[in-house]
């Protein structure tokens, strides 16, 4: 399975087609307005906000860790950050299917099988839901956007699906049956003896309930950064809305499907900045700074860790 290649063919299509939508947003705003914003930036505190997504990679690879531990997998953190960091390269694939990297190299590391692994990844992405889903439902107390509320509806429905699907043998069903018509992930097919067993040792309520602390400071620290380069254009917009912006476009850029919610993101975000008032060259710098601290910086460090572990194969 050659995944460098893979993953890197992957993103030239994506860049080609980020590429040419950053262009385009560019060629609508005003030139001379954009020149004046770059001019006023401290591009200086934007790279100290970045550091904040190195930040929350170190949580996301200790989450990881804890989860890999339920399963008497016992790597250290750094092989666990590793691991986790380089499945972020396959956000640039539709639904951005980091299990596919991060479980072929689990196998190759601790020889335990795809099954036995897997609950580990639908599980992570169901915390994350749960969580987000919670935070976008307490963020409209203070903006009541009709996109908020209908991702709020969708992340609940998605949020019973998705544990459905991981407690129950019809779920696990229906599962195999996708895989099997997808000639990528035939492979990935799941005994489901495996799969129930991992399944037992990792929703305990002790478990779950620390487990979804954890993933609530992965979405606290990107939060925090988002409200920082909001704050760089001296907007005076609160930490409340500056996030239910963000997170309400990043949930259905996820639900697209499409690599890295690409066009969709940059678009949802665009429409309610410049909503709220913004002014529509401004609001593009913002989207592109954005992107970069939550969606293209982390691909990066996710392709360079990627390389680490394939070098260490």
């Amino acid at each position: 399975m050659n995944l460098e290649k893979f993953t890197v063919g992957k993103a030239i299509y994506l860049i080609i087609a980020a590429v040419f939508f950053y262009v385009l947003i560019l060629f609508l705003s005003d030139g001379n307005k954009i020149i004046s914003v770059l001019s006023q930036i401290q591009f200086e505190l934007y790279i100290g906000i970045l550091s904040l997504s190195i930040l929350t990679l170190l949580i996301q690879g200790w989450k990881y860790k804890v989860l890999l531990s339920k399963l008497d997998l016992n790597l250290n953190f750094k092989e666990c950050f590793l691991i986790h960091t380089a499945g972020l390269a396959m956000m640039i694939t539709p639904g951005g299917s980091g299990m596919i990297i991060s479980n072929y190299i689990l196998k190759k590391r601790t020889g335990h099988s795809i099954s036995s692994t897997i609950p580990i990844f639908i599980y992570d992405r169901w915390l994350d839901i749960v969580v987000l889903t919670t935070i976008i439902g307490i963020l409209l107390y203070w903006n009541n956007f009709i996109a908020s509320q209908i991702v709020f509806v969708i992340g609940l429905i998605l949020t019973g699906f998705i544990f459905f699907v991981f407690k129950n043998s019809v779920g696990l069903d229906l599962l195999n049956k996708i895989l099997l018509k997808t000639r990528i992930l035939k492979k990935f097919v799941v005994n489901s003896e495996e799969f129930r067993d991992s399944v037992k040792k990792l929703t305990p309520p002790k478990t779950m309930i620390s487990l979804l602390l954890i993933s609530f400071l992965t979405k606290l620290v990107p939060m925090i950064a988002v409200y920082l380069v909001f704050d760089l254009f001296n907007l005076n917009i609160d930490f409340f809305t500056t996030n239910q912006i963000f997170l309400t476009n990043q949930i259905i850029g996820n639900l697209s499907f499409i690599p890295g919610g690409i066009i969709i993101i940059e678009t949802g975000l665009l429409g309610l900045i410049v909503h709220i008032g913004t002014d529509f060259s401004v609001a593009v710098m913002l989207v592109l700074l954005i992107r970069i601290l939550t969606f293209w910086f982390p691909t990066f460090i996710g392709f360079i860790a990627l390389k680490v572990v394939l070098t260490k194969r």
